[in-house]
């Protein structure tokens, strides 16, 4: 086995967890969003609306980052059929 395929193999199992953590992530901000926009536990007008803000723009980080990350495993998986 060349040292390069090896490499792609170390890269791919690496962007493989970065996939899980990722993904850990993203469902735990939908979780947050989720509850705090829960008007049956609390009224439309004690929502804490700019913290669920700000928990949609990290949600949109961490989906944008997951794009890049299936894209490079897409590639290295491909890279070695």
């Amino acid at each position: 086995m060349s040292l390069e395929r090896v490499a792609m193999q170390g890269k791919l199992a690496e962007l493989q967890q970065q996939e899980k953590k990722l993904v850990l992530k993203g469902e735990g901000l939908c979780t947050a969003i989720r509850q705090g926009l829960n008007t049956a536990l609390n009224p439309f007008t004690e929502l804490e609306i700019p913290q669920v803000q700000s928990q949609m723009d990290d949600l949109v980080m961490v989906w944008v980052e997951m794009q890049q990350v299936q894209s490079s495993i897409g590639r290295l998986q491909k890279e070695l059929r």
